[in-house]
């Protein structure tokens, strides 16, 4: 298990694997909590949800049922609750400034036993706490998750707990980079001006296409074969810088696809060996979900812009999409594993047959690159399939 993956995005983790590394660690902790058997009273239940939900990290949290205090998988004897009933009691109370703890509840089998994992959504709401008095939590009362202890039922959280939840909600726990991705999710707080974008709670974070001309003449009116799969192979590049208050923390090449219709940034390059002597190397296009460069995608790209969508479309039939650098990691392998057959499927298509470039070289290596990403991403679909059918 990669630790660092865990200590970063690890709510993107396949839940077997995030079982497993809990399981390694020995012991519960600031985002997971064990139980043998579902609450028995529901207000014990919410307790924990609440609690879960007020941690300054960001990251979902876990209650796994079906595993005892010793950390032996047991499964479940007694009455299982339903994600609706859980939903119920929570939509029921009173909650200040109506934020309500977001949960979902799912079914693993794990070493051959059934766990059902309640998983509490990360929220930059916080605090959450409720405004009417319910069972032994009073009202006004800030419950909080530090470390592998709750805060008591009677009690409330300390003040240095509460202050940090304010600063998570005003968004003062995040690095400026991490800060700027995360609220691209949410397109209403960027307004557009003359050179790209400013958040309209931080102006003084700003998303800017660059003056430099170097930049903007080294890549006038260059192609690749991408610009092939759309209606006008007319492409141009420029730089997106992303800004704290004046300094540049990452830039991005953006490409303008189909004389103007779309822009995003340019996919990630990745390659495949086809022979053992790396005589026959050939890449392709990726994003992976949650990566920056894939966010700040789904910020630029509008799909209810009509020409926008039909361009992404054309790069979307010949882009690969992995929702996680582990299922690249597998694909490759399962690739590598098959070979073979995904050099007789790319000698076999006549796909973008019709496609001509500036001369035959650069033709020839088009039409091959477009086929291999159209190849690859029926064994993409192929390779999922095989993991599902696995899985059940």
């Amino acid at each position: 298990m990669r630790i660092l993956e865990v200590q970063g995005r690890y709510s993107r983790l396949p839940l077997r694997e995030l079982i497993s590394f809990f399981l390694s660690q020995g012991k519960e902790g600031e985002f997971w909590d064990f139980k043998q058997e579902w609450h028995t009273n529901i207000e014990d239940l919410i307790k924990d949800i609440i609690c879960f939900a007020n941690t300054v990290h960001d990251e979902n949290c876990y209650l796994i049922f079906g595993v005892a205090d010793n950390l032996k998988l047991t499964g479940m004897s007694k009455v299982r609750r339903k994600q609706a009933d859980v939903l119920d009691a929570i939509s029921n109370l009173v909650f200040a400034g109506d934020n309500l703890p977001s949960i979902s509840i799912e079914t693993v089998e794990y070493e051959g036993v059934e766990l059902d994992v309640l998983i509490i959504h990360d929220t930059y709401k916080t605090p959450i706490f409720l405004k009417k008095t319910y069972g032994k939590m009073k009202q006004g009362c800030i419950y909080a998750r530090i470390g592998d202890r709750n805060t008591p039922d009677l009690g409330n959280a300390e003040i240095g707990v509460i202050e940090n939840l304010w600063r998570k909600r005003l968004g003062l726990t995040k690095a400026p980079l991490e800060y700027i991705f995360d609220v691209l999710d949410n397109k209403l707080e960027w307004v557009a001006s003359e050179y790209g974008y400013y958040n309209i709670y931080m102006p003084e974070y700003t998303i800017e296409r660059t003056n430099n001309e170097c930049d903007s003449k080294m890549w006038q009116g260059a192609d690749e074969f991408y610009s092939y799969a759309q209606t006008n192979e007319s492409t141009s590049y420029y730089m997106m810088e992303v800004k704290a208050r004046g300094t540049t923390l990452e830039r991005y090449q953006i490409m303008i696809l189909d004389s103007g219709r779309l822009s995003v940034p340019v996919p990630e390059w990745d390659y495949i060996q086809l022979d053992e002597y790396y005589s026959d190397v050939i890449g392709y296009k990726y994003y992976i979900s949650g990566s920056r460069t894939e966010r700040l995608m789904r910020f630029m790209y509008e799909p209810q812009n009509s020409e926008q969508r039909w361009a992404f479309s054309k790069l979307e039939r010949i882009t690969l999409f992995f929702v996680s650098e582990d299922e690249k990691n597998c694909f490759e392998q399962y690739v590598d594993y098959n070979k073979s057959e995904l050099k007789n499927r790319i000698e076999a298509s006549s796909e973008f047959d019709y496609i001509v470039a500036e001369n035959d070289v650069k033709t020839n290596g088009y039409k091959r690159s477009l086929r291999t990403a159209l190849v690859l991403k029926e064994m993409l679909e192929e390779f999922r399939l095989c993991g599902k059918n696995l899985a059940n």
